[in-house]
């Protein structure tokens, strides 16, 4: 046979360019990085941004918890049945080519299409995707102190924005955007309402970052404060009017269309209370009223459990394969040890299950759910 009939057959064989795509962007990270080898034309692709906003779409969720000295990372599973539910915790140290470990003992701002973003110790703040092992560092605002803190994606300038709201006395506020493309920061004034300040990440939905509003009592209100990324604007908004006392869990959900819900502890019963916000039409718009998913009552609590609750805590909540989980901290009333459940409610099925978990729920920290990304980050430096 001819090379140059053999050059036509395999070009008949080969799968068109489009299809390739389709493939290739349903292939985890960490075979994509590898791949990157294998021709030029594909590392162009991994690079392009239609491409890794395609492959986000079918990225796989993960389960992340920052601890003190290292990194929770989950996999969930449940039976056809519902009856039985189980997440493997897995401990990972995340460390750079020399041993040291990074985004340990930092506070979290904000995380978003698989990026985390951080403020380290000495008021360094970087920017840090775990599927590619990089990590950017960021030059330090000129701010000194500063309370709500928060990350997102603007996506009419494609540019992902850090939201610093700054200790201030008086009705008048003001806060500090920092743009991770341009590397400008802008102060915003906004009129305050007296809320309380504390140093908090938001949470993001959509184009907004929200944070729940507590008065100078440090009592939880009914209004929550929220941060346009487009047009960079404050405004105060209607929370739920009996959302639970204490420090209420503020998420986004997966919850009747994936906007905000507040997980809590009810003060009339003692047991979990969820709101899920009805948001303007517009994908991440602002809030426009709220509806009650459940209260699940102590006597509920304790079949799920088999714990004779004292107490109960909210610690943290996400949702996750369309299940509500919530790890709480309970106060027996037969015994002085505190104990740690993760539970799973099923919204459909209005069904309560107790999460067996490898690793003791004690020491986990907030439960984060995120996806495996190509996003670059520019003027990165890698582990």
């Amino acid at each position: 046979m001819s090379s140059s009939r053999k050059l036509k057959m395999m070009r008949r064989r080969e799968l068109p360019f489009e299809l390739v795509v389709e493939i290739l962007a349903r292939v985890p990270v960490k075979d994509l990085i590898r791949f990157r080898c294998v021709c030029k034309t594909w590392r162009s692709l991994f690079q392009d941004e239609r491409f890794y906003r395609q492959h986000m779409t079918h990225a796989p969720t993960r389960i992340v918890s920052f601890r003190l000295s290292d990194i929770l990372l989950g996999r969930f599973s449940c039976d056809n049945s519902g009856n039985k539910a189980e997440m493997i915790l897995q401990a990972n140290n995340i460390l750079n080519a020399r041993g040291e470990r990074l985004v340990i003992d930092a506070s979290l701002l904000g995380h978003c299409h698989g990026l985390f973003c951080f403020c380290f110790d000495n008021r360094i703040f970087g920017v840090w995707n775990p599927s590619l092992r990089v990590l950017r560092e960021i030059r330090k605002p000129d701010v000194r102190e500063w309370s709500e803190m928060g990350f997102g994606y603007d996506p009419s300038s494609q540019d992902y924005k850090i939201v610093l709201l700054l200790k201030k006395q008086g009705i008048h506020s003001e806060a500090l955007v920092f743009s991770l493309k341009s590397g400008a920061s802008r102060m915003i004034e906004f009129r305050d309402i007296g809320m309380l300040h504390s140093r908090v990440p938001g949470t993001l939905v959509g184009e907004n970052i929200y944070w729940h509003v507590y008065d100078a009592k440090v009592k939880v209100t009914d209004k929550f404060l929220g941060f346009d990324l487009v047009s960079e604007t404050f405004k105060f908004y209607p929370g739920p009017s009996n959302c639970g006392k204490g420090f209420p869990e503020v998420i986004a959900g997966g919850l009747r269309g994936g906007g905000l819900c507040t997980v809590g502890v009810d003060a009339l019963s003692g047991g979990l209370i969820v709101w899920s916000a009805q948001h303007d039409d517009k994908i991440g718009g602002g809030i426009k009223s709220w509806s009650k998913i459940c209260i699940l009552s102590p006597g509920i609590l304790e079949i799920s459990t088999s714990c004779r609750i004292h107490r109960i805590f909210v610690v943290s909540a996400i949702t996750y394969a369309g299940l509500l989980l919530v790890l709480v901290n309970i106060d027996g009333k037969e015994s002085m040890k505190r104990e740690s459940k993760l539970l799973a409610y099923n919204l459909e099925e209005k069904s309560l299950t107790n999460v067996e978990t490898s690793l003791s729920l004690y020491s986990c920290g907030h439960l984060l759910t995120y996806v495996e990304t190509l996003v670059p980050i520019p003027g990165r430096w890698k582990l």
